[in-house]
């Protein structure tokens, strides 16, 4: 069951950029995680990075629940 309905589960992809601040180059999934309930910035970052930026599996992973 996708609890999220797809938020950034897959639809957006992240290019790599190294040269781009993770804050610009995940500023879509971050505001979706603020949205959400998730405040901590650089926490929500090290999700989206472990991630590739996908908003669902970082929710997961913030949620203490790295493998689902």
């Amino acid at each position: 069951m996708n609890m999220f309905g797809g938020l950034g589960a897959g639809s957006l992809s992240v290019p790599n950029q190294p040269n781009v601040p993770p804050e610009e180059l995940y500023a879509t999934q971050l505001s979706q995680l603020r949205e959400m309930g998730f405040y901590d910035t650089e926490e929500n970052i090290r999700a989206l990075r472990a991630t590739s930026g996908n908003v669902h599996a970082a929710v997961e992973r913030l949620l203490g629940n790295p493998g689902q």
